[in-house]
């Protein structure tokens, strides 16, 4: 079952089309993987999810973004909403500079989450949803920026999870750790992929190739292939595709 489907998605700053007729199906509690070359438009595509692309004024987009059949760019649609139901963790750890506890806390007092007094539940089931609340449970007042890299990524992570997404978008999140820090994330985004639809964009092609299911090749703005990861990486259905993950292109 599709979580998503984008349906001749077009994606424009502009005169310059940066995104053209892409087609892409995005698999509910699976984990689909964006490879392809720096400047091909994976980002912006990831970010034309939750229409984070909307504070650059001179963007826009065209085709449909469907999540649940509702198409994301409809006039009606509420984006604090989109945004709570389609959720970001971005390539560099960027936890808020204050206590751990009040990084996860964050977003359910904004949306009204904590109203009948279960805040602290909200925290811990975040923390332990991220693999984190055995390390920072005697430690919860304390400042995030204390964390390392890769328990700042775990923070940021649960931070994420704490408003109840149904969708995880991450962009290169591990770009910025070390490799045990890396393998960790990878690790949790499977046990994540059990409740939630995950989309990662990644330069690691290793990466892609061991913690998604899915994957989609990016080449200047277009998607060049999509099937699933252990078939684009063993039998590539494009030249193109091929030369890029043997390194003869890219």
């Amino acid at each position: 079952m599709n979580k998503i489907e984008v349906n001749h998605f077009n994606f424009f700053y502009g005169s310059f089309q940066a995104l053209i007729d892409l087609n892409i199906p995005i698999r509910e509690n699976q984990i689909t993987a964006l490879i392809g070359p720096s400047g091909c438009g994976k980002s912006t595509f990831l970010r034309s999810l939750n229409r984070m692309n909307d504070t650059i004024a001179i963007a826009r987009a065209e085709g449909e973004v469907l999540l649940d059949g509702k198409n994301v760019y409809d006039p009606d649609v509420d984006v604090v909403e989109l945004r709570q139901r389609i959720g970001m963790v971005f390539q560099r750890p960027n936890p808020f500079p204050q206590s751990i506890y009040n990084n996860v806390a964050f977003g359910p007092r904004v949306l009204g989450m904590a109203k009948n007094g279960n805040l602290d539940e909200i925290v811990e089931e975040s923390l332990q949803g991220a693999v984190l609340w055995d390390e920072v449970k005697d430690r919860l007042h304390h400042p995030a920026l204390e964390l390392n890299p890769g328990q700042q990524q775990r923070l940021c992570i649960a931070r994420t999870i704490a408003v109840k997404p149904e969708v995880i978008l991450m962009d290169e999140p591990c770009s910025a750790l070390d490799p045990v820090a890396t393998l960790a994330v990878e690790e949790l985004m499977r046990q994540l992929s059990v409740d939630y639809t995950i989309v990662i964009v990644t330069h690691n092609m290793q990466q892609a190739a061991r913690a998604s299911d899915w994957t989609g090749f990016f080449w200047l703005g277009k998607l060049i292939e999509f099937n699933k990861t252990k078939t684009l990486f063993t039998n590539p259905a494009q030249e193109l595709t091929e030369s890029y993950i043997t390194g003869r292109q890219g």
